[in-house]
């Protein structure tokens, strides 16, 4: 995968991951687990001089760029071990604490694991809020497949020349049942230029509201939940395959915050 094109990618949409900056009162350090080369940290961080961001991310690389643009003067840290992070909040009083998660929990609950890093920040630090914008899809059962899907496949065949590819996802994750499953197909055809034998490792929708409360020992609450489709794949859809169904949602946006 070539990272310059998968970082750009990334940043067109920190304004949709940066929802929830004003809907989190008093909290004064936010981490972004998961935070890549920090784009959405170098876009918040001037605006919001007062909070601190700490990015985490496994990827050396990655953190190595984010360091890299960081200003001589800055509310910004970043950290590829999770124990580092935990020992610079270690006497910070979770009120103050948001964990960020941005397009990062599809990838750690199918492919790059993660899930006991998470545990324990949650554990340790006891943060305030938890936000959440990822890919997801709703159950299936309110959307059936329809003759719809068909048509989309027989127009990949003939002039987009992506069954090969539609072949290859049905090999790793089934045959198409239902809209989400064609949802999950098509996001992934975005990436065959760049990043699709990586992205094939993923499951786009691998996870649920119910799997955080899990990890949170239930004693967190929604305060704010959004579902919807990113606009911009309604479009591509609508050009590429003359077919647009605004009922169908490709993300979600959730604020967990603490029960006291």
């Amino acid at each position: 995968m070539n990272l310059d094109i998968y970082t750009t990618e990334m940043s067109k949409s920190v304004w949709d991951k940066a929802f929830f900056m004003d809907k989190i009162p008093g909290v004064k350090y936010v981490i972004d687990f998961g935070c890549a080369d920090g784009a959405m940290i170098h876009y918040l961080a001037p605006l919001f001089p007062d909070i601190k961001f700490i990015g985490y991310d496994i990827n050396e690389e990655l953190i190595n760029r984010a360091r890299a643009k960081i200003p001589f003067y800055t509310n910004e840290r970043y950290f590829t071990d999770i124990g580092a992070v935990i020992a610079y909040l270690r006497f910070t009083p979770g009120e103050e604490i948001c964990i960020n998660f941005s397009s990062v929990l599809h990838e750690v609950f199918s492919s790059t694991g993660g899930i006991d890093a998470i545990q324990r920040l949650l554990d340790e630090l006891k943060p305030r809020y938890i936000t959440i914008r990822d890919m997801y899809c709703d159950d299936p059962v309110e959307f059936g497949f329809s003759r719809d899907a068909v048509d989309i496949l027989t127009i990949m065949d003939k002039t987009q020349n992506q069954i090969e590819y539609a072949e290859e996802f049905k090999d790793k994750f089934g045959v198409l049942t239902n809209w989400r499953d064609m949802t999950h197909l098509l996001m992934k055809l975005q990436w065959i230029n760049n990043g699709w034998e990586d992205e094939m490792k993923e499951n786009y929708f691998s996870w649920r509201l119910e799997d955080i409360f899990k990890l949170t020992g239930y004693n967190y609450s929604p305060i704010f939940e959004c579902r919807y489709q990113l606009p911009y794949l309604g479009e591509k859809w609508q050009k590429e395959y003359n077919w647009f169904n605004p009922d169908i949602h490709t993300h979600a946006q959730f604020i967990l915050r603490r029960d006291d």
